[in-house]
């Protein structure tokens, strides 16, 4: 029983400790650069704040002296971070020196990670500052002085036609739009990523994260650490371990009850004490044979006092001197043998006892106290 109770709470404890491990990588908390600022958690993080397990490869951020989340792109400078949307997965960029519209001119915002929802085609045009009429166009007052005015329009406005003929220098751009979130490109843009894919976790009110110690994949977690499936099985577990418990206790009890009932002889050890008739009598009570052998109340196989009478006698001499020298205790009461009393002798083994304690013995246990186990039945 000790052996099974040991392999059960290994098993137990193990499965334990597996889920545990398969939980190592609970979902980092969310952190900003600034209150109020955009909430940065996975797949982005917080370089040199957070561990590197609570961000995807790629997607680092920083925070700069003012306090702004900075994300640097492939081949081009800082962007502040202005907005970052988890549902549908967008960033909003915009320059430290608040002119975009100064790295717009000849960058294409391609990288590996970020893309554009999609492109316009744009017109810069840099006018003589006596050309105070901007056809409708819209003024980048970063880019202007007192000697040029600078205007920016879609690269279709027919306005533009007529730049160049009046001394203006135009070029086209492609800049990042997005139709779901008009905005001046002057002063921000927006890039989408599409991996690591976390709308749908999105949508189901998790948050993603990496899942296991090691590699990229990614699973989807409640906000409160768990995913979804572990968090079931935690359900599934708390519910499992009560009944497990109970089941190898009614186990334990069923399969102790039947190697007790497989010995309905088993006798009881009677109590210390000095006075062998007192104890006995404290343990048995004398009940009237009816045959050879007897069931008692509790199940017990007894033998009738005719067959008890038939088991021979022997008087303790008056030097107190008993059968076997070494054997001068009665194993039912524990008392040393004195002179004059009477002993009973048991054929088939020849131990020997108060002949008032075996009698009483046997009328309940038709067994030897001493060999049961050993010689058998009387």
């Amino acid at each position: 029983m000790a052996s099974s109770t040991i392999f059960f709470f290994s098993f137990y404890l193990s499965l334990s400790l597996h889920v545990s491990a398969d939980n190592s990588n609970d979902i980092c908390p969310a952190t900003s650069c600034q209150h109020g600022g955009p909430e940065i958690r996975f797949p982005f993080r917080l370089r040199d704040v957070q561990p590197d397990r609570c961000g995807y490869p790629g997607f680092d951020l920083s925070c700069n002296n003012r306090s702004q989340a900075i994300l640097q792109l492939p081949n081009l400078q800082d962007f502040v971070v202005s907005l970052i949307n988890y549902d549908q997965q967008y960033i909003v960029l915009k320059y430290p020196s608040n002119c975009l519209a100064k790295r717009l001119q000849n960058q294409t915002f391609s990288s590996s990670l970020f893309v554009a929802q999609e492109y316009g085609s744009f017109t810069f045009t840099d006018c003589p500052d006596k050309f105070l009429p901007n056809f409708g166009m819209s003024p980048v007052d970063c880019l202007s002085d007192e000697h040029h005015k600078v205007l920016l329009c879609d690269a279709n406005d027919p306005g533009a036609l007529y730049l160049p003929i009046l001394g203006c220098r135009t070029w086209n751009v492609s800049v990042p739009v997005s139709r779901q979130l008009l905005m001046d490109i002057t002063e921000r843009v927006s890039l989408k990523w599409d991996r690591p894919d976390c709308r749908s976790c999105e949508k189901r009110g998790g948050w993603c994260g990496l899942s296991g110690s090691t590699g990229s994949q990614v699973g989807c977690f409640s906000k409160h650490g768990l995913s979804k499936s572990e968090a079931k099985y935690t359900i599934l577990r708390a519910v499992l371990a009560p009944l497990l418990l109970c089941m190898f206790g009614i186990t334990c009890y069923l399969s102790s009850h039947a190697r007790l009932s497989g010995h309905p002889d088993r006798p009881r050890q009677p109590p210390n004490g000095n006075d062998g008739e007192n104890n006995v009598a404290d343990i048995l009570s004398p009940s009237s044979p009816v045959t050879r052998t007897r069931r008692t109340s509790n199940g017990a196989v007894g033998l009738d006092s005719l067959a008890i009478e038939s088991y021979p006698k022997v008087q303790v001499g008056d030097d107190g001197r008993v059968p076997r020298p070494n054997d001068n205790i009665c194993a039912i009461c524990l008392s040393e043998y004195q002179p004059k009393e009477m002993l009973r002798t048991i054929p088939k083994c020849g131990h020997y006892f108060h002949a008032q304690c075996i009698d009483q013995w046997l009328g309940r246990n038709a067994s030897c106290p001493m060999c049961r186990n050993k010689k058998g039945n009387v």
